[in-house]
């Protein structure tokens, strides 16, 4: 086993698949069960309402969805910051224009 910093709290622990500790996965599997029921029960939440009514940090939730442990198929007001343009998106890093641009961008340098 492999010794390691927990990501989210600092702690050194024996990794074993994750890069979180085990009381860091415990509470983190809380928050996402705590996120999905109240996503289910309100299909219209934004991402502000999600974070108030669960007490669970944004980062976490959109580290969730990332993860693809959280889709937001049923859920369309839920949006968090594209990391390159800042505009909403509900899949990935990456809004689906930007996505689109840098896709073009690699396209043209292969053909170069």
């Amino acid at each position: 086993m492999a010794i390691a910093h927990c990501k989210r709290c600092g702690k050194i622990y024996n990794r074993v698949r994750r890069d979180i500790c085990s009381a860091c996965i415990v509470e983190e599997d809380r928050a996402f069960a705590a996120v999905r029921l109240y996503l289910h029960d309100h299909r219209d939440t934004t991402m502000e309402e999600l974070v108030e009514r669960t007490g669970t940090d944004e980062s976490l939730i959109v580290s969730l969805i990332r993860e693809g442990r959280l889709i937001l198929r049923d859920n369309p007001n839920l949006t968090y910051a594209c990391a390159r343009c800042g505009r909403p998106t509900q899949v990935g890093r990456f809004c689906a224009r930007c996505t689109q641009e840098m896709a073009s961008a690699g396209r043209r340098k292969t053909e170069v």
